[in-house]
């Protein structure tokens, strides 16, 4: 994997064994994503959630944003940090926190960000259901997303996500293979 644009363009994010059981977002996916988004995010404020390798948080420093990133792996969260140190980069917070007790955490603070991108494990589970829609109700509940921002749920085709949580209304959904993006705003 490689950053695609910005000041680290052509940056290598190093994957495989060391990581673990990680699924990697596709090249596609991603381009997807950054192409919505733009190549200049300077200004912009990003949660990378749920960061597995980081390579998504990465590319989003790349292009100026800040950056938080959460990984509760500790060895995946080392292997973040080697890079961001290596590229002596600098990111607003690293977290080692479970993403459905982050998101109370940073929003009681009164923080809240541009954009929140969120892809965990699709086997992950919360109260009995797929992590990814305790995620979504927990952010809808919140204040963690500015009013113009952009959540970005990276999810299995097969997960049904629901319309709307809360404050959250999904403006977009697309499939990329077995890959699908949907994409929340507030309502």
């Amino acid at each position: 994997m490689r950053i695609v644009t910005g000041i680290y363009r052509g940056r290598r994010i190093p994957s495989g064994n060391r990581l673990g059981d990680i699924r990697l977002t596709s090249t596609r996916l991603k381009e997807a994503v950054f192409s919505m988004l733009g190549p200049d995010l300077q200004g912009q404020t990003f949660l990378d959630l749920c960061a597995g390798s980081g390579q998504i948080g990465l590319e989003a420093l790349s292009r100026g944003a800040t950056v938080e990133f959460n990984e509760p792996d500790r060895r995946r969260l080392s292997q973040i940090r080697s890079l961001l140190d290596e590229w002596r980069a600098e990111v607003a917070a690293l977290h080692s926190a479970k993403a459905q007790a982050l998101i109370p955490s940073i929003a009681s603070e009164g923080r809240c960000f541009d954009i929140i991108y969120a892809d965990p494990p699709y086997h992950a589970r919360y109260a009995g259901a797929p992590l990814l829609l305790g995620l979504i109700e927990a952010l809808g509940e919140s204040t963690l997303l500015n009013e113009d921002g952009l959540f970005f749920a990276q999810h299995q085709t097969e997960l049904s996500l629901p319309e709307s949580s809360g404050r959250l209304q999904r403006s977009q959904q697309r499939t990329y293979g077995n890959t699908a993006l949907a994409i929340y705003q507030l309502a």
